[in-house]
């Protein structure tokens, strides 16, 4: 009965580990969160483009919630096509900055991406994949 109870209350802990696709944005809204776009120019990646409405901040971070996280970490052949960094516009709430790097599949039909600064991988789909080559 006890081992029953222990491992009742480890799986509960493991399912509530796991239901959070994307555990920088439990605490925060998208409504604080402008997105900036950069993407590779010589030796730096320099912010082309804001996101700062809150109707494409929410599609891109329910996108990116969307992505079945792997803990790995990666060693891709180039340097990310693109990158998404969040930027907490709401000064009380305490929130670290993500960046999210991107690669292109060669067949341009794809997206990977990486969390920078953890051991997060993923592929989105191809539908998730064109909701963010229109905003790239």
């Amino acid at each position: 009965m006890g081992k029953s109870i222990v491992l009742f209350v480890l799986f509960s802990f493991l399912l509530m580990g796991c239901s959070t696709n994307n555990p920088q944005m439990s605490d925060l809204n998208e409504q604080n969160l402008n997105l900036h776009l950069s993407k590779p120019e010589g030796q730096n990646y320099n912010v082309y483009k804001k996101v700062e409405d809150n109707e494409t901040v929410k599609t891109v971070m329910d996108v990116l919630g969307n992505v079945q996280w792997e803990n790995a970490k990666v060693s891709m052949s180039r340097e990310p096509d693109y990158k998404i960094n969040t930027i907490n516009i709401d000064l009380t709430v305490s929130y670290e900055p993500v960046t999210y790097a991107f690669w292109i599949s060669p067949k341009k039909d794809i997206l990977e991406v990486i969390i920078e600064g953890q051991s997060k991988y993923g592929k989105l789909t191809k539908k998730d994949s064109a909701i963010l080559y229109s905003l790239f």
